[in-house]
């Protein structure tokens, strides 16, 4: 079970870092430094246009009755 976690684990990487490459705003060198959880999120930002910080609710103006 290990082994296929570790393999999963690697084959994810790989794929993160194959796209952003693509785009070529990295290079493999900083990307090899990089965390799956921030490869991940560098991948969301580029390609779906999602921030990687979640976005504070505006609050409404509540006038005094």
């Amino acid at each position: 079970m290990k082994g296929k976690m570790q393999k999963g684990l690697e084959l994810q990487r790989d794929y993160y870092i194959k796209k952003l490459l693509l785009i070529g705003v990295y290079d493999l060198v900083i990307l090899e430094g990089m965390t799956i959880r921030e490869l991940s999120e560098e991948y969301h930002y580029f390609y779906y246009d999602i921030p990687s910080k979640k976005l504070t609710p505006k609050r409404e103006n509540k006038k005094e009755a």
